[in-house]
């Protein structure tokens, strides 16, 4: 009776763990990781000017295309010729061009 009574005393296992003479010890062994610092300059990315490139296209000659001001509203005194002109898109030249090819960096013009 009395072996019955000690083996439910070890059935679990923390106590078998607690009544073991020599208990099991955990080694953790931390290496220092070889880091060697170097100093990398990294240029800023230039950013797109998103109202820019939804106005403006370059074509592939390199021209930039834009659309006429003047058609969205208030045309109902214009006539057929001068709505159908604002409809066609025209070529920028000059400083609006070189604006407009600082808004679009990556545009390879």
């Amino acid at each position: 009776m009395n072996t019955c009574l000690a083996q439910r005393a070890f059935s679990s296992r923390s106590s078998a763990f607690v009544a073991s003479p020599v208990a099991p010890v955990r080694r953790v062994v931390l290496a220092a990781p070889a880091v060697r610092v170097s100093a990398v300059e990294v240029e800023a990315k230039l950013k797109t000017r998103k109202s820019a490139a939804k106005r403006i296209r370059v074509t592939g000659a390199g021209k930039l295309m834009a659309r006429h001001s003047g058609k969205q509203h208030m045309n109902e005194k214009q006539t057929r010729a001068q709505k159908r002109e604002l409809s066609k898109s025209f070529v920028l030249e000059g400083a609006d061009m070189y604006r407009a090819s600082r808004c679009l960096p990556y545009a390879n013009l």
